[in-house]
């Protein structure tokens, strides 16, 4: 990823979709906001106790350095599930109740997925120019949101898996992500092939910053390669599939993180949008 600034807002965008033009893709970073506390600076999320107002003006600087206007955000309401929602014009700014992914072939009409830890997928099809985002934690991931997006695209808009460009976004990274029993299960199930270099054992993840009690009935999570397991399932080609591995609880100074922060913290947001034949801000 490529780390940038635009009118003191900090953010991270992803060398591979940065190669087309016509198309943002873009993650904030915690810096170039109004908010303050434990929400400081660019706090994008509306739950928790933020200030409303501080909120509006970070979603306002946000959505700029995508050439846009925060009342044309448009939002999934996230419940760590494998919903995918179509978004037309007349959806532009709107939120999707229980909705974790989100697709559109409109310009100027920019998706969002907030999170704090959890993995936002990014797609764009620069065959259809369409574009997609998944939020993805554990749940999302053992659902297969990625793979659902995926093949929304190719309904929707007639889009190849192989001509897809997908970027995995900063999340809790194996080095912090420790488990228990339930995940353990669940990702054992959905990914009965692969669940041996899924799940770490404690003393094979690498240290974070952040790390959890170890215990010896836990195990540490890669969620960034099971999401790529998840679109090359999907048929997404390898060779266009970029990784940020960039963990949240490590990188508190960049960004926000539930686990590392123990919930009283802020939410960042990975955006994506269309754009016409006008060069993008950054």
């Amino acid at each position: 990823m490529i780390e940038r600034a635009l009118e003191f807002v900090r953010f991270l965008t992803f060398e591979s979709i940065d190669s087309h033009s016509r198309v943002s893709a873009l993650v904030s970073t915690r810096h170039g906001g109004a908010s303050t506390g434990p929400f400081a600076t660019l706090n994008l999320g509306r739950r928790g106790g933020d200030d409303p107002a501080a909120v509006d003006q970070n979603r306002e600087r946000v959505a700029a350095l995508a050439g846009a206007r925060a009342r044309d955000l448009t939002f999934g309401r996230q419940v760590h599930g494998a919903t995918v929602a179509e978004v037309t014009r007349a959806h532009r700014g709107h939120a999707f109740d229980d909705t974790d992914a989100l697709i559109t072939r409109e310009l100027a009409t920019p998706l969002v997925i907030l999170t704090a830890d959890c993995a936002a997928v990014v797609l764009y099809d620069p065959a259809q120019h369409a574009v997609g985002i998944a939020h993805a934690g554990w749940r999302g991931t053992v659902a297969r949101v990625a793979a659902a997006t995926v093949e929304r695209m190719r309904e929707a808009f007639g889009s190849r898996p192989h001509d897809l460009v997908a970027a995995i976004g900063p999340s809790i990274g194996p080095c912090c992500y420790e488990v228990g029993r339930e995940v353990i299960e669940a990702v054992s199930e959905a990914f009965a092939d692969d669940a041996d270099a899924l799940l770490q054992e404690p003393d094979m993840a690498s240290a974070g910053s952040f790390r959890a009690a170890v215990n010896e009935d836990r195990k540490h999570f890669d969620l960034w390669t099971a999401n790529e397991r998840v679109l090359l399932d999907a048929g997404v080609d390898a060779s266009r599939i970029e990784q940020s591995r960039l963990c949240t609880a490590c990188r508190t100074d960049l960004f926000y993180s539930h686990r590392a922060e123990k919930g009283n913290t802020g939410r960042f947001g990975a955006l994506v949008t269309l754009h016409d034949d006008t060069p993008r801000r950054y």
